[in-house]
């Protein structure tokens, strides 16, 4: 391997977009070519970068390129990852890392057996609010953690190709989707096991689960309150809200926004300057390219984006049910 990096872009939607924007303040990273099913999709990323488009992964890896970054619906990401990996390809797969636990744990047999690297995009972890409380968290600053709180709220997402994320089949809703962002954070700041899971939530226009609230017990005695939903209006926007609580000290932060402001040209969409795509997605994929470089390892290993997908699985099962779900004795 040289020492530039060549990435293959399997998916053209919003996330690919901002991926391929991030991938700018990786010195030494090209994207190669994009693939997308939807005509015009992969054409539009692809133009903007300097990439050719290609029909699908075959064609990607048929380039030779170093990276596939799987950026596909949900329930279209375990094929995807478990081929670039058989094929000796370094592979970054959005969140969530599966849409049933089967797929989740395929990928993670197929990580261990291969020589590259998997990286889950978990963004949370890269973000530098997120990043700086657990940072203080792990140096001691507030005691032992007993309980955070963790909430996203925002209007139906309304711009998923064909509605997939408002499919609860294909995007298994907000609590998958969205939150399970925080069930991967919790997991990481608390540094314990999940064992318990109760949620309940209010129906909507992403199905029984569009707006939820979920606790969890970890084993070591903490305690986490996520809050998710897409059940607000429109104007609202995206909001964020976080307190970890120790038993010496507690942090907080939010933010109401993810978008930091908008272009209106004459003639075509409105483009936003999205926040987030100049912090944690920049930080979280240059981790990732510097950790491909050195021999790893991975910035978030698949079996940590596994457990995040069980609790979100084990979440939508309470909802479902009205029962806890212990995760001790669980089987998905």
């Amino acid at each position: 391997m040289s020492d530039e990096l060549t990435v293959g872009l399997l998916g053209a939607g919003r996330i690919a977009g901002v991926h391929a924007h991030a991938y700018r303040a990786s010195p030494g990273v090209r994207l190669v070519a994009v693939a997308d099913p939807v005509a015009g999709k992969a054409e539009r990323i692809a133009a903007e970068h300097g990439a050719e488009t290609v029909r699908d992964l075959g064609s990607l890896l048929e380039l030779g390129v170093d990276v596939v970054d799987v950026c596909t619906p949900p329930h279209r990401h375990a094929g995807p990852a478990i081929a670039a990996l058989a094929a000796g390809r370094h592979v970054i797969c959005e969140k969530p890392l599966a849409r049933t636990l089967d797929d989740a744990r395929r990928v993670v047999a197929a990580a261990a057996a291969a020589p590259g690297l998997l990286m889950v995009g978990h963004v949370s972890r890269f973000e530098p609010d997120h990043r700086g409380a657990r940072d203080r968290v792990a140096a001691g600053e507030i005691g032992a953690v007993r309980q955070l709180t963790h909430s996203t709220t925002s209007a139906l997402p309304g711009w998923s190709e064909a509605g997939w994320l408002t499919d609860p089949a294909r995007s298994g809703g907000p609590l998958l989707d969205q939150a399970v962002h925080s069930f991967d954070y919790a997991r990481w700041v608390i540094g314990s096991p999940a064992v318990r899971v109760h949620c309940m939530a209010a129906a909507g226009g992403a199905g029984p689960a569009t707006y939820t609230l979920t606790t969890i017990r970890y084993e070591s005695g903490a305690i986490a309150h996520v809050e998710c939903g897409w059940a607000h209006p429109a104007a609202r926007g995206f909001k964020l809200a976080a307190e970890i609580v120790g038993t010496e000290g507690r942090l907080s932060w939010s933010y109401d926004q993810l978008m930091g402001g908008v272009l209106y040209p004459r003639q075509g969409d409105a483009e936003w300057w999205d926040v987030l795509a100049d912090r944690g997605f920049e930080l979280e994929l240059r981790t990732f390219f510097d950790a491909v470089r050195t021999g790893g390892p991975s910035p978030v290993p698949a079996a940590e984006a596994l457990e995040s997908v069980r609790t979100a699985l084990a979440a939508l099962e309470s909802a479902r049910t009205g029962r806890t779900v212990d995760l001790t004795t669980w089987k998905g």
